[in-house]
């Protein structure tokens, strides 16, 4: 009975390193994420298409502002149309910290369509039911925190592999596979 504990115990703590890895495109070398350009290239191989770029790091404190089309009442005949400005306020993790309607904060609303927004709701939830904002504020940032913020991509396409795959690596690891 104690082997049979000691067999399953094993089997369980070394199920979570190997459920990661994967096989090379080209061979059935194993690789995982977090290896680096090299490692990968030395193990797979060079890749038919490289692709380098660099992407700017969301993840910095932002306000969106909307234009809410809305009907204002002119007397009891007549209606114009108007707009509410509403705005929405994000942490560096990309959560609400303050909304306001026209200039004055809530908690919450629903003025989206009626899809309701509340204090803490992420950056999708709002895009989900506001649409892309008219106006995007990010806080300004120095050169060197710029430098930071920035993510370098580097992108391998192995094209030739049945079926197709890209590796996609940030800062020089390997964080995805498609």
């Amino acid at each position: 009975m104690n082997i049979n504990r000691i067999t399953l115990t094993s089997i369980i703590l070394l199920l979570p390193t190997v459920g990661f890895a994967f096989f090379c495109p080209t061979n059935f070398q194993q690789i995982d994420y977090g290896m680096t350009i090299d490692q990968v290239t030395q193990m797979c191989g060079k890749p038919e298409n490289k692709k380098e770029f660099t992407k700017e790091n969301e993840n910095i404190p932002q306000e969106w502002v909307y234009y809410i089309p809305q009907s204002v009442g002119m007397g009891t005949y007549q209606t114009a149309q108007g707009t509410l400005k509403t705005s929405v306020s994000f942490d560096d993790k990309g959560k609400a910290i303050n909304i306001s309607v026209n200039g004055i904060g809530v908690g919450a609303t629903s003025i989206c369509g009626g899809a309701n927004l509340q204090l803490g709701s992420d950056r999708d939830t709002v895009k989900a039911a506001c649409g892309k904002p008219a106006v995007i504020n990010k806080q300004a940032l120095s050169a060197e925190d710029t430098a930071k913020q920035e993510t370098k991509v580097t992108e391998f396409n192995y094209s030739t592999a049945n079926p197709p795959v890209v590796l996609i690596f940030e800062n020089g690891k390997l964080t995805e596979k498609k």
